[in-house]
């Protein structure tokens, strides 16, 4: 690396556990308590995945796959999206999320070599709180010096807001960061920052392109990690 990486900027959803299944099934059980008659099976919510944020993945899903369009307001949808974090957390809560293989240590060694951790998620703080409490037993602040959310932003990734939020808010050059992501949407809003990106697909993202990736691995086991990241992180 060409620059020394002092910040590591972590997506959640995928990056941080495989949550989008859980996601999935909360959407599906808040349309089944509000009456609506919609089901987002996998090959659908893999394509509504490509719009960050829930509320804008609702609205997307009734403007452009219901004939007629459903008349969900924009309040409704808050409304509907609420009901489904609360759903999502009760699940989360309930031990249905593990971390991804690997990021654990990643983490752990991170802090150890006095690495810099921050969020940068298009999910809400909320749904980061569930998770964090959940899988590390701490809250969010124990571990990641600046939490970007998707509730704090205009837009969502792929813009680069998120990554700027975290830029400013640590006062940090973009060139001593590295991006963790497991989706496109989330390497292209990293890009757009100026921030180079380690990329591991998740299990809804592996047929993705991610050409731009400066760096690639299958997990983040530090086995399959890339020289530069291993030597970082474990030498």
């Amino acid at each position: 690396m060409r620059h020394v990486i002092s910040t590591l900027i972590f997506d959640v959803d995928g990056t941080l556990a495989e949550t989008e299944e859980l996601h999935r099934k909360a959407f599906n059980q808040a349309f089944k308590d509000k009456g609506l008659n919609w089901h987002w099976g996998i090959k659908l919510y893999g394509d509504l995945l490509k719009i960050a944020g829930g509320k804008e993945r609702i609205k997307f899903y009734q403007e452009n796959f219901l004939t007629p369009k459903s008349p969900l307001s924009d309040g409704d949808i808050t409304v509907l999206h609420n009901e489904k974090t609360k759903i999502y957390s009760n699940l989360v809560k309930n031990g249905s999320l593990t971390l991804r293989p690997g990021i654990r240590s990643l983490i752990e060694n991170s802090l150890k070599r006095n690495i810099s951790l921050a969020i940068s998620t298009s999910t809400s703080h909320s749904n980061l709180l569930s998770l964090i409490e959940s899988c590390f037993k701490k809250k969010p602040e124990d571990i990641f010096c600046c939490l970007s959310t998707g509730d704090l932003v205009k837009k969502k990734k792929p813009a680069s807001d998120l990554y700027d939020l975290v830029i400013d808010q640590m006062s940090i050059d973009p060139t001593e960061c590295l991006a963790v992501e497991d989706s496109r949407i989330g390497l292209l809003a990293a890009k757009s920052a100026k921030i180079k990106v380690l990329v591991s697909p998740s299990s809804y993202h592996l047929t993705d392109d991610f050409v731009e990736a400066d760096y690639f691995c299958k997990s983040f086991k530090k086995e399959q990690l890339p020289v530069d990241i291993y030597k970082l992180l474990y030498n």
